[in-house]
């Protein structure tokens, strides 16, 4: 079905309107997107070697492990702004789509895509992070659980604060949906799934939430992308 949709529709690149690749993106920009080698395996920072930072050995959040397709520069950049900013939806689809093949699934039963604020859902009309996760979802079938957290407070953009202010700027953030308790019940193992991971104070703190209602969780974090220190 996937090869007859491409005889039917030929993929041209999303960012410079190239025809003639395998997928939605040109050769020589998929060239420059970086995924994560030499990186810590729970918070996915570069380093010289794999092994587990500092950071996470001395502070480890409560996912155990990150799965990151790319590093968050250029292409990838482009990409993310271009589905979050511009309201190209369907970049989700080509993101999902380079990402799925190096993801290793192992024993992930539901995908919890990160929430956004009522407020911030008004404005932007979309949560990025869900049009991923059920894209991901659709080529792994593994099932999106999009109702179980909900962000109680309209958080400050992360972007310019430090590691310690936005560890405090999403204190508290998430809710339980008292109503989707049941759907986790069950479950021994979810990833949450977020568009870009910087520091991890979200999907911690989100991570955090759930682990108080369910002790027994496993949580891994997926992210398209992931920033690297010098970026921070």
């Amino acid at each position: 079905m996937n090869r007859f949709e491409k005889w039917l529709f030929p993929p041209v690149c999303t960012l410079t309107d190239q025809k003639g690749q395998s997928v939605d993106l040109a050769p020589e920009l998929l060239q420059k997107m970086t995924r994560p080698a030499q990186c810590c395996p729970v918070c996915a920072e570069k380093m010289p070697v794999a092994q587990v930072c500092g950071s996470c050995l001395v502070n480890p959040p409560a996912f155990y492990r990150t799965q990151a397709a790319f590093y968050y520069e250029s292409v990838a950049q482009d990409l993310i702004h271009a589905l979050k900013f511009q309201q190209q939806l369907y970049v989700s689809r080509l993101l999902a789509e380079l990402w799925v093949d190096n993801l290793e699934i192992d024993t992930v039963e539901a995908i919890i895509p990160v929430p956004l604020h009522a407020s911030r859902l008004l404005e932007r009309g979309f949560n990025q992070s869900l049009e991923l996760a059920k894209q991901v979802s659709k080529m792994t079938g593994i099932p999106v659980l999009p109702t179980v957290v909900h962000r109680l407070k309209a958080t400050s953009s992360q972007a310019m604060l430090n590691a310690q202010a936005r560890q405090q700027n999403v204190k508290g953030a998430f809710s339980l949906n008292q109503r989707s308790f049941d759907e986790l019940a069950k479950v021994k193992e979810v990833a949450l799934l977020d568009d870009v991971m910087t520091t991890g104070a979200t999907l911690n703190q989100l991570a955090l939430t759930l682990k108080r209602a369910y002790p027994h969780l496993k949580i891994q974090a997926w992210v398209v992308a992931k920033a690297t220190s010098k970026m921070i």
